[in-house]
């Protein structure tokens, strides 16, 4: 899902599964299509020092799962540990 990611992640490698339902292929949280959101939206919004490590922690472990999408990949982590060092 182009612009779209799972709520939990931010993961946007979703597979679609019959009535609006998808499966994110990182955290294997089932979520509606009305629950996904934007991934700008979800790089911006209020997280804990730790919710945005965390969130860093799953950037790579994604990197090593999609090789194909690192270059957005390592744009997230950088996003992220900007707002780190905005946060922390």
């Amino acid at each position: 899902m182009d612009g779209l990611c799972c709520p939990t992640c931010g993961c946007q490698k979703l597979t679609h599964y019959l009535g609006g339902v998808y499966e994110c292929n990182l955290c294997g949280r089932n979520v509606d299509q009305h629950d996904l959101i934007p991934t700008e939206q979800f790089l911006e919004q209020d997280m804990s020092v730790e919710e945005i490590k965390g969130l860093i922690d799953d950037k790579l472990d994604m990197m090593l799962l999609f090789p194909e999408d690192k270059a957005a990949l390592i744009d997230d982590i950088k996003k992220l540990r900007s707002r780190l060092i905005e946060v922390a």
